[in-house]
């Protein structure tokens, strides 16, 4: 009876976990980086999830094993192996896989920086629009709120180079396949 009362112990913990996040900080890497994941951490197996896990298979295995009426030491050597078994199981087919998507697709601003993009939201005059690019770690396509570097209006649908990145915006400004001249360097702007 006691191996179905941490079963079900187990099986409420591991759902509550599964739903709405991490109950305790038991070793996550992740709560070590800001939630980055990849960044020197990753997953880890004392993870509330995996811990939870491995309380509900020891108590399924060690139920199993007294319902077959094994020996005390085998129900215990039973719900050992299949608790360490099926978390294992759980943290490297599931958890480790899933850290690894995260990784890959963890993007920071100052990675925007000599991007080519276009505007997908006109950027009026001393106002802010949104330029798309595409994220050189991840491939996505990532949209940000984007200034002009000189103030002036770019059009819908122009190439862009982002030139800054910071505090959710870009600063950006055409690039010369776009058919719009580039702004002028300042030595240009001094002869």
């Amino acid at each position: 009876m006691g191996f179905l009362i941490i079963f079900f112990v187990g099986l409420v913990l591991t759902a509550i976990t599964f739903v709405i996040g991490e109950l305790f900080d038991l070793g996550d890497a992740s709560a070590d980086t800001g939630g980055e994941v990849g960044h020197g951490g990753g997953a880890s197996p004392l993870s509330s999830r995996i811990v939870f896990v491995f309380v509900t298979a020891f108590g399924g295995f060690g139920y199993i094993a007294s319902v077959m009426d094994w020996a005390l030491w085998a129900q215990a050597l039973a719900a050992i192996v299949g608790g360490l078994g099926v978390s294992a199981g759980t943290f490297f087919l599931i958890v480790v896989p899933m850290a690894r998507q995260q990784s890959t697709v963890t993007v920071r601003e100052s990675d925007f920086i000599d991007l080519t993009g276009e505007v997908t939201a006109e950027i009026p005059e001393n106002g802010l629009g949104r330029v798309t690019v595409i994220a050189p770690s991840s491939g996505a396509r990532v949209s940000h709120a984007a200034r002009s570097a000189n103030g002036m209006r770019i059009p819908f649908g122009t190439e862009v180079k982002v030139i800054h990145a910071g505090q959710g915006t870009v600063t950006v400004v055409p690039s010369t396949a776009s058919g719009i001249a580039p702004f002028p360097t300042s030595k240009e702007q001094k002869s």
